[in-house]
């Protein structure tokens, strides 16, 4: 019985590490970066959806390379001259880096 209920164990185990390694990695989705940063009202002065989206990825680049959150938001409301780096961050590792908010 007991070998049963170790190799029912075992199985279980390796049909979750399966299912793990199956699972689909999120990707990144500058549609819904847009629509979080209308919803927000956050926009980088006088940028297009293009420049705005480059500006994102710019960010989850920077972050990848070692920069701190904190260091990013100061990061974009200099560069960018607005008071809403928090908010843009925040929606640039979730919509466009979000392998980095996961990880």
């Amino acid at each position: 019985m007991d070998s049963i209920l170790g190799s029912a164990a075992l199985l279980a185990g390796t049909l979750s590490a399966a299912v793990l390694a199956c699972a689909p990695i999120a990707a990144a989705s500058t549609g819904s970066f847009l629509d979080e940063l209308n919803t927000n009202n956050v926009w980088l002065p006088q940028k297009t959806s293009a420049e705005v989206i480059d500006a994102g990825y710019q960010t989850c680049s920077e972050l990848k390379e070692g920069t701190s959150v904190l260091d990013a938001m100061t990061a974009v409301e200099q560069r960018y001259h607005f008071d809403q780096g928090t908010l843009f961050v925040s929606a640039a590792t979730t919509h466009l880096c979000p392998d980095f908010a996961a990880g």
